[in-house]
């Protein structure tokens, strides 16, 4: 299935290949970090992998989680 990679940006081909990791980092002081690491190959429509990646800090209680419904626009 082809698409885009973002809504306004490079297309991808069915030849697209994708690879995910998801790391957990603990650090000596206590903190914790989920990486989130994306790797796609496209031989047709990319000259170099494209890499994106994301990280995550654990909280140390749920004092700041404050979930809402979700509503239309």
């Amino acid at each position: 299935m082809a698409g885009y990679l973002r809504k306004n940006g490079v297309p991808f081909s069915e030849k697209t290949t994708l690879t995910e990791y998801w790391d957990r980092v603990s650090f000596p002081n206590g903190d914790d970090f989920l990486v989130v690491s994306t790797y796609l190959n496209d031989p047709l429509y990319l000259s170099s992998e494209y890499t994106r990646s994301a990280h995550f800090k654990r909280e140390p209680d749920t004092s700041k989680w404050r979930p809402t419904p979700c509503r239309s626009l």
